[in-house]
């Protein structure tokens, strides 16, 4: 018989977690900057290692595509200072005579240089597509091995459109926006030292005019790289409820339709995309502004250029027409960098702000992990059940469990009864160590759970919910779920023992037949059958029962209980129930309330006690309110 104690009554009602999911919500996330610019830039950065080789080649074959492009105005201004060398005349100066052996050599080099250069450019872009790619499959793949370890309650605290959204469009941003990041910022670095460099090598006082507008080029740059920041991070948060409120409405897309709420969602979902909007609007008008600026501030560049050329030319200085014409040339390359740090600036903040949404799940902190030396296999478990001075909280100011005493032996069976809120999940959550308790231990055949790995603890439990977990596959595969090496004779007899097999054999290909998400291609009843077949071919030391049988009818729920009591023979039992009715033939019922056991007992003793129990089923079967005032 299994034995209860417990202690001072619970000051405070529980705190049930709150599922987010539901159809109304929207997922909002206050909007942000950056907080830590420099070191979300580092870790990214810290990412590229296991691609070190590749980013070299592509920096190597950036370099010599660039420097390729910045010797080409040299050529072109040595080309124009020797014309005599192609370009001759008669003594009389009545006819010109071109060498056009000459000519095209020196004319085909610059052409040379330029198709290798746009070559070498290609190849790189290639490169860093292939970089990005596998950037992205490494930074998703480090996604799904942090969510494998993350403890149910960062679930219960995220929706699943913002868990997706940092999973896949976050992912996404930085993989397109490294495609453009390596590429430009190389080259533009490159090209503005190597323009920097021919410039003051071709003429120094030229170059000064020309670096003259470098200044304004700055401050124009980074002002609207600032203002323009703010509103990328904004789109790309924006971005995230927009995925979330769909995927959270078109999942309970009959909640929404049962209330009539069809244009509140449709104006809660035209509120995010219109904000979205604004923002990629008012973000890429930023983005643009800075190519006329900078082509403004060239213009000014080659007037400057025109004018010192002009003047430096009439003192016969050693400035020429070839050298007015390679700094034009030189400006229009000296603008390319600048340009190209105005595009990518806001690129590069938006990255970064997809970034550290990523590292922020990479951050989350993990579930306690197995002991070096934890139990490893279940075989030989025997399903002894002790709880010792719990405690527990899903919040530290919300006492839910205090030192709760629960003392169950192997194949024992135990329903919990209880109001909405008492805790009764919670201890199945404390069993298969969902959640780690605050105090006090829980012992499995006198062993504390914490010193068994997750993998033996769970696979020892099989579990029937409320809420039914189906997958998208065939029934044959959702049965098998339970136990992977099963035959299919194995799920043929467990479906049969759930009283499941007569309906899948009417189904198109029967066990073969395809279920979509969550099994909405059959009904609900169906779809808790199908869980209970894969409870049975698990064959679990310890079962639990959450109101397995509130979705069936009730001539199936007697052929599920019957079953169910097989099943239970010589397991540790744990059933919750609402329908006190299903729980009336149960050896032991612990009646729980704000997170303590109050009651334990039969059914016909808890009656007779006349107590919380028999307040409660004589609301279920005699229409009384059990927290109504009592007459005095």
């Amino acid at each position: 018989m299994a034995n209860t104690t417990t202690s001072k009554p619970t000051p405070a009602s529980p705190a049930p977690i709150k599922r987010p999911g539901g159809p109304m919500m929207g997922g909002s996330r206050s909007v942000d900057k950056p907080k830590n610019f420099k070191s979300t830039s580092k870790r990214l950065l810290a990412n590229f290692k296991p691609l070190i080789l590749k980013f070299v080649l592509v920096i190597t074959i950036v370099i010599i595509s660039t420097t390729l492009i910045i010797i080409s105005p040299v050529l072109i201004r040595n080309l124009l200072s020797d014309m005599t060398a192609f370009i001759g005349h008669d003594p009389t100066f009545t006819t010109i005579q071109i060498n056009w052996e000459v000519l095209f050599q020196k004319f085909g080099i610059i052409m040379i240089l330029y198709t290798v250069s746009a070559i070498l450019t290609w190849f790189a872009d290639w490169i860093v597509v292939k970089i990005s790619a596998e950037y992205a499959f490494n930074l998703r793949k480090q996604i799904q091995s942090k969510l494998d370890r993350l403890p149910l309650s960062y679930f219960d605290s995220q929706t699943y459109g913002e868990i997706m959204s940092r999973g896949t469009n976050d992912v996404d941003t930085i993989a397109r926006s490294m495609q453009q990041i390596i590429t430009q910022v190389i080259s533009g670095i490159v090209m503005l030292i190597g323009i920097l460099i021919a410039m003051f090598v071709t003429d120094w006082r030229l170059a000064l005019v020309a670096v003259a507008t470098l200044p304004l080029m700055i401050i124009v740059t980074v002002i609207i790289a600032m203002t323009s920041q703010k509103e990328f991070v904004k789109y790309q948060t924006k971005l995230g409820m927009l995925d979330s409120h769909i995927e959270e409405t078109y999942g309970g897309y009959k909640l929404v339709k049962l209330f009539n709420r069809e244009e509140k969602e449709i104006a809660t979902f035209k509120a995010i995309n219109d904000d979205m909007e604004k923002s990629d609007r008012k973000s890429q008008f930023l983005s643009g502004v800075i190519f006329p600026m900078i082509r403004f501030i060239n213009n000014l560049g080659f007037v400057g250029i025109s004018i010192v050329g002009g003047v430096l030319k009439a003192d016969n200085a050693a400035a020429s027409l070839a050298n007015m014409v390679a700094f034009f040339m030189f400006i229009a390359l000296f603008q390319q960098p600048f340009m190209q740090i105005g595009q990518i600036s806001n690129i590069i903040q938006s990255t970064v702000a997809a970034a550290e949404r990523i590292f922020g799940v990479l951050d989350e902190k993990e579930f306690v992990p197995d002991e070096v030396d934890a139990i490893q296999v279940e075989d030989g478990i025997q399903g002894n059940v002790d709880f010792e001075n719990v405690s527990f909280s899903y919040k530290a100011e919300t006492p839910l469990i205090e030192s709760m005493n629960l003392h169950i032996k192997a194949g024992e069976s135990v329903a919990i009864v209880g109001p909405t809120g008492a805790g009764k999940t919670t201890i199945v959550n404390l069993i298969m160590r969902f959640y780690e308790i605050n105090g006090g231990t829980i012992k499995l055949d006198g062993i504390d759970i914490r010193h068994y790995s997750r993998a033996a603890l769970r696979g020892c439990v099989g579990m029937v919910l409320q809420d039914t977990w189906l997958f998208s596959g065939s029934i044959k595969e959702n049965i098998r779920y339970g136990r992977v090496n099963a035959t299919d004779e194995d799920v043929i007899a467990a479906a049969k023992s759930a009283h499941a097999h007569h309906f899948i054999s009417t189904l198109p290909e029967g066990y073969d037949f395809v279920l979509n998400e969550d099994g909405t291609n059959i009904s609900q009843g169906q779809r808790q059958l199908i869980t209970i077949a894969r409870a049975i071919i698990s064959q679990p030391k310890i079962l639990i029962l959450d109101e397995a049988t509130s979705s069936v009818d009730t001539r199936t729920e007697l052929a599920i209980q019957d079953a169910m009591a097989k099943m239970m023979t010589n397991r540790t039992s744990f059933v919750i129930a609402h329908r006190l009715s299903t729980i009336k033939n149960a050896k032991l019922i612990l009646v729980m309330n704000k997170g303590k056991i109050i009651e334990t007992g039969t059914h016909q003793q808890l009656l007779e006690l006349k107590g919380f129990y028999a307040d409660l089923y004589n609301a279920q079967f005699a229409g009384t309110n059990p927290l109504a005032p009592k007459e005095v």
